[in-house]
């Protein structure tokens, strides 16, 4: 197959959409198939060396919290262009620029489209509009709702990546079909078999870390629907309790300098470090210098950080949310919570019950089996060839 994938973002962004395009295009093309990605280019001193890398120019977005991407007007000017590529299916993984020239490809050549709902848009709209947000945040729903439905009703399929989102679509009342594909991942880079001692060792002595000092990660984009601050809060009063602790913030975003503000606050600067940006090359040794992974987020469509940690044989000690049913099993691989005070209790109790620790760890890898790139390149591709017959 001749397979085009259309993205706002791609390498070199980092983001959870990025990944999930990645490892789609490498496993796919591990199959056999010819995969293209038709994106913006990032910055005007890119030169793009891949030719499976299709590269459109764009507007700059003055906004801090797009900073990287870009807006392409007027994309109907490139459909010529892309039907040159004989595809036979478009995979859209954006609601704007690409996605509206995904859906254009589609709609000329009559081929199959299959689209990613990578945010719902509902638990986002601040991001839409911060003034609609505030002062009638009922019709910034709507609005909302809006940008994903054009997607959902117009490509012949809509993939979701867990239950939760499944049963929120329909919920919802929004148009299409369904299915339920989970994102896959090159877990082998978060394997602590992927790392020595000496490396993981090297790490935790640039870090600061004692050899026997407990420490908690988090690696998530640095943003408002991320609760980070929660984080902070609960781990400030787990650290007055057990000050031989560490928690490492690593990631970027507009809320970063509110929560170093936070920190300040507390003056907890010496056992809670905002690391900023780590390449994803190298985030998985980053993993192994932990204990436990914190989150406290409930707005995740799929988790894949959560993921990468238990690969890394982290437990995660996460607030509860629905999308964590199918990989998360409270007890065995990780640990709910609701309220802060609860991840302190938590906290605490491993402290003192660090067998419970090791059973969470062994347990943690093997939980993350149906997550490899491999299975999801197969399951897409499998829908692929439906959708084409069907087609046909």
């Amino acid at each position: 197959m001749r397979i085009g994938i259309f993205s706002e973002a791609y390498l070199p962004l980092i983001s959870g959409v990025v990944t999930s395009v990645v490892n789609l295009k490498e496993g796919l093309e591990a199959l056999g198939h010819e995969v293209y990605v038709i994106t913006p280019i990032p910055a005007k001193d890119k030169h793009e060396n891949d030719p499976s890398v299709i590269r459109i120019p764009g507007w700059i977005i003055p906004r801090k919290s797009l900073k990287g991407f870009r807006l392409v007007p007027f994309v109907k000017r490139y459909v010529k262009k892309m039907r040159k590529l004989n595809l036979d299916v478009v995979h859209i993984h954006t609601e704007f620029s690409m996605g509206k020239l995904g859906l254009a490809v589609a709609k000329k050549d009559n081929i199959p489209s299959v689209y990613t709902l990578h945010t719902s848009y509902q638990d986002y709209t601040h991001y839409v509009s911060k003034l609609l947000t505030r002062f009638a945040p009922n019709f910034a729903k709507k609005l909302a709702a809006k940008i994903n439905n054009k997607y959902t009703k117009n490509c012949n399929m809509t993939i979701v990546p867990t239950k939760k989102i499944y049963d929120k679509m329909h919920r919802l009342k929004h148009d299409g079909e369904f299915t339920i594909i989970p994102s896959g991942l090159d877990l082998k880079p978060f394997y602590t078999s992927s790392y020595t001692k000496e490396s993981i060792k090297a790490l935790k002595d640039e870090l600061g870390i004692k050899p026997d000092e407990f420490v908690a990660i988090l690696v998530a984009r640095v943003a408002k629907e991320k609760s980070i601050d929660d984080l902070i809060h609960a781990f400030v009063a787990f650290h007055g309790q057990y000050s031989n602790s560490r928690f490492l913030i690593i990631g970027d975003g507009p809320d970063r300098p509110a929560l170093q503000k936070l920190i300040d606050q507390y003056h907890a600067n010496s056992f809670i470090q905002m690391l900023g940006f780590i390449p994803h090359a190298k985030v998985g040794r980053y993993y192994q210098v932990a204990d436990v992974f914190l989150n406290a987020s409930t707005t995740e469509t799929q988790g894949l950080t959560y993921v990468e940690a238990l690969a890394a044989s982290l437990p995660i000690i996460v607030r509860y949310d629905d999308v964590f049913d199918t990989f998360v099993e409270d007890g065995k691989n990780g640990i709910f919570f609701n309220k802060n005070e609860e991840l302190v209790e938590h906290l605490l109790h491993i402290i003192k019950n660090p067998d419970i620790l090791k059973t969470l760890s062994k347990n943690a890898k093997d939980s993350t089996k149906p997550y490899t790139k491999e299975v999801y390149a197969k399951n897409v591709e499998k829908l692929y060839l439906k959708l084409i017959e069907q087609q046909k």
